[in-house]
């Protein structure tokens, strides 16, 4: 059976209000788009507003060893972003609920079967 990599994504509305002094609206509007001037550190998600996923790319993996790589670095990436996140500090890390199923999953998946 054909295997295909498929890139999804959705678009989060990411937003901010900027208080910008400028001899015009146009020159604000410039201002406003300087991301030098202007950090997002401030900025909101709006999650309500998110656009439906749509697919941006789809490859069909031709041999079993492009699928192995594919799915062996999407799994080091996950079990990365799983460490990074649960880290208490002093190369200890405390993992339990989804992160826990999750680390599971990946630990599965590796298991030849």
């Amino acid at each position: 059976m054909p295997r295909y990599i498929i890139e999804r994504q959705y678009l989060l509305p990411v937003y901010q209000h900027l208080a910008v002094e400028a001899p015009d609206l146009g020159s604000a509007c410039r201002d406003a788009l300087d991301d030098g001037e202007h950090d997002w550190k401030d900025a909101q998600e709006d999650y309500e507003s998110t656009r439906p996923t749509t697919i941006v790319s789809a490859v069909e993996i031709a041999s079993e060893e492009e699928w192995r790589e594919f799915t062996e670095r999407n799994r080091l990436a996950e079990l990365a972003e799983i460490l990074e996140r649960n880290d208490c500090g002093k190369a200890r890390v405390l993992i339990d609920g989804d992160d826990l199923k999750r680390l599971k999953s990946i630990a599965e998946m590796g298991v030849d079967r």
